[in-house]
Protein backbone atom coordinates (compact mmCIF):
# COMPACT_ATOMS: atom_id res chain seq x y z
CA UNK A 1 0.00 0.00 0.00
CA UNK A 2 1.40 3.43 -0.87
CA UNK A 3 2.21 5.62 2.10
CA UNK A 4 2.56 8.93 0.27
CA UNK A 5 -0.02 11.62 0.87
CA UNK A 6 -2.21 12.73 -2.02
CA UNK A 7 -2.76 16.50 -2.18
CA UNK A 8 -6.37 17.57 -2.63
CA UNK A 9 -8.88 20.18 -1.46
CA UNK A 10 -11.56 20.15 1.21
CA UNK A 11 -14.97 19.65 -0.46
CA UNK A 12 -17.14 21.55 1.98
CA UNK A 13 -17.08 25.29 1.32
CA UNK A 14 -15.98 27.81 -1.24
CA UNK A 15 -12.56 28.31 0.37
CA UNK A 16 -11.42 24.92 -0.95
CA UNK A 17 -8.74 24.64 1.75
CA UNK A 18 -5.72 22.56 0.89
CA UNK A 19 -5.44 19.17 2.53
CA UNK A 20 -3.84 15.84 1.77
CA UNK A 21 -5.13 12.32 2.23
CA UNK A 22 -2.83 9.61 3.47
CA UNK A 23 -3.71 5.89 3.48
CA UNK A 24 -3.94 4.13 6.83
CA UNK A 25 -2.37 0.68 7.29
CA UNK A 26 -5.70 -0.87 8.31
CA UNK A 27 -7.53 0.73 5.38
CA UNK A 28 -9.21 4.07 4.98
CA UNK A 29 -7.48 7.43 4.89
CA UNK A 30 -6.59 10.25 7.25
CA UNK A 31 -6.32 13.98 6.65
CA UNK A 32 -2.78 15.32 6.55
CA UNK A 33 -2.14 19.05 6.78
CA UNK A 34 -0.66 21.06 3.92
CA UNK A 35 1.07 23.93 5.72
CA UNK A 36 2.38 25.33 2.43
CA UNK A 37 -1.12 25.84 0.97
CA UNK A 38 -1.75 29.63 0.86
CA UNK A 39 -5.48 29.62 1.66
CA UNK A 40 -5.41 27.82 4.99
CA UNK A 41 -1.71 27.14 5.70
CA UNK A 42 -2.59 23.66 6.97
CA UNK A 43 -5.41 24.67 9.32
CA UNK A 44 -8.76 22.95 8.79
CA UNK A 45 -12.17 23.33 10.39
CA UNK A 46 -13.96 20.37 11.95
CA UNK A 47 -15.67 19.46 8.68
CA UNK A 48 -12.39 19.43 6.77
CA UNK A 49 -10.60 17.44 9.44
CA UNK A 50 -13.29 14.72 9.37
CA UNK A 51 -13.89 14.77 5.59
CA UNK A 52 -12.53 11.24 4.96
CA UNK A 53 -15.26 9.73 7.14
CA UNK A 54 -17.65 9.86 4.18
CA UNK A 55 -15.31 7.77 2.04
CA UNK A 56 -16.41 4.58 3.79
CA UNK A 57 -19.55 3.06 2.28
CA UNK A 58 -20.53 1.98 5.79
CA UNK A 59 -21.30 5.57 6.79
CA UNK A 60 -22.88 6.99 3.64
CA UNK A 61 -25.87 6.20 1.48
CA UNK A 62 -25.20 3.88 -1.44
CA UNK A 63 -28.79 3.55 -2.64
CA UNK A 64 -31.84 5.83 -2.55
CA UNK A 65 -34.11 5.63 0.49
CA UNK A 66 -37.83 6.41 0.47
CA UNK A 67 -40.21 6.74 3.38
CA UNK A 68 -42.68 3.89 3.75
CA UNK A 69 -44.90 3.57 6.80
CA UNK A 70 -42.74 6.04 8.72
CA UNK A 71 -39.46 4.25 8.03
CA UNK A 72 -36.80 4.76 5.38
CA UNK A 73 -36.45 1.76 3.08
CA UNK A 74 -34.15 1.15 0.10
CA UNK A 75 -35.58 1.90 -3.34
CA UNK A 76 -34.42 1.88 -6.94
CA UNK A 77 -33.29 5.10 -8.63
CA UNK A 78 -36.28 5.21 -10.96
CA UNK A 79 -38.75 4.87 -8.08
CA UNK A 80 -36.96 7.52 -6.01
CA UNK A 81 -36.70 10.04 -8.86
CA UNK A 82 -40.33 9.48 -9.88
CA UNK A 83 -41.36 10.10 -6.28
CA UNK A 84 -39.36 13.34 -6.11
CA UNK A 85 -40.77 14.58 -9.42
CA UNK A 86 -44.29 13.70 -8.28
CA UNK A 87 -43.89 15.60 -5.01
CA UNK A 88 -42.45 18.62 -6.81
CA UNK A 89 -45.46 18.61 -9.15
CA UNK A 90 -47.89 18.19 -6.24
CA UNK A 91 -46.40 21.07 -4.22
CA UNK A 92 -46.24 23.33 -7.27
CA UNK A 93 -49.88 22.60 -8.18
CA UNK A 94 -51.09 23.18 -4.62
CA UNK A 95 -48.98 26.19 -3.63
CA UNK A 96 -47.38 27.67 -6.76
CA UNK A 97 -43.88 27.43 -8.21
CA UNK A 98 -42.31 29.62 -5.51
CA UNK A 99 -43.22 27.01 -2.90
CA UNK A 100 -40.23 25.12 -4.31
CA UNK A 101 -36.72 26.28 -3.52
CA UNK A 102 -33.16 25.46 -4.48
CA UNK A 103 -30.17 25.73 -2.16
CA UNK A 104 -26.71 25.52 -3.73
CA UNK A 105 -23.43 24.76 -1.97
CA UNK A 106 -20.35 26.93 -1.83
CA UNK A 107 -18.26 24.20 -3.43
CA UNK A 108 -20.16 24.44 -6.73
CA UNK A 109 -18.16 25.51 -9.74
CA UNK A 110 -19.47 28.52 -11.66
CA UNK A 111 -20.79 26.18 -14.33
CA UNK A 112 -22.65 23.99 -11.83
CA UNK A 113 -24.08 27.03 -10.05
CA UNK A 114 -25.29 28.38 -13.41
CA UNK A 115 -26.89 25.03 -14.29
CA UNK A 116 -28.55 24.82 -10.86
CA UNK A 117 -29.97 28.33 -11.28
CA UNK A 118 -31.27 27.46 -14.76
CA UNK A 119 -32.86 24.28 -13.37
CA UNK A 120 -34.58 26.29 -10.64
CA UNK A 121 -35.88 29.04 -12.91
CA UNK A 122 -36.65 27.09 -16.09
CA UNK A 123 -37.55 23.57 -14.96
CA UNK A 124 -39.07 24.26 -11.54
CA UNK A 125 -40.21 27.79 -12.39
CA UNK A 126 -39.19 29.12 -8.98
CA UNK A 127 -37.50 32.37 -8.02
CA UNK A 128 -36.53 30.90 -4.65
CA UNK A 129 -32.79 30.28 -5.11
CA UNK A 130 -30.18 30.66 -2.40
CA UNK A 131 -26.71 29.38 -1.63
CA UNK A 132 -24.77 28.50 1.48
CA UNK A 133 -22.70 31.70 1.36
CA UNK A 134 -25.62 33.73 2.68
CA UNK A 135 -26.47 31.17 5.37
CA UNK A 136 -22.90 30.34 6.31
CA UNK A 137 -21.80 33.95 6.61
CA UNK A 138 -24.97 35.40 8.19
CA UNK A 139 -23.55 35.26 11.72
CA UNK A 140 -20.35 37.01 10.59
CA UNK A 141 -22.39 39.67 8.81
CA UNK A 142 -24.51 40.23 11.93
CA UNK A 143 -21.38 40.52 14.05
CA UNK A 144 -19.95 43.07 11.62
CA UNK A 145 -23.00 45.31 12.03
CA UNK A 146 -22.50 45.64 15.82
Amino acid sequence: MPTASTPTHCPYCALQCGMALSPLPAGGVEVVERPDFPVNRGALCGKGRTAPAVLSSGVRLTTPLVRSGGSLVPAGWEEALDRIAGEFARVRAAHGADALGVFGGGGLTNEKAYALGKFARVVLGTSQIDYNGRFCMSSAAAAGIK
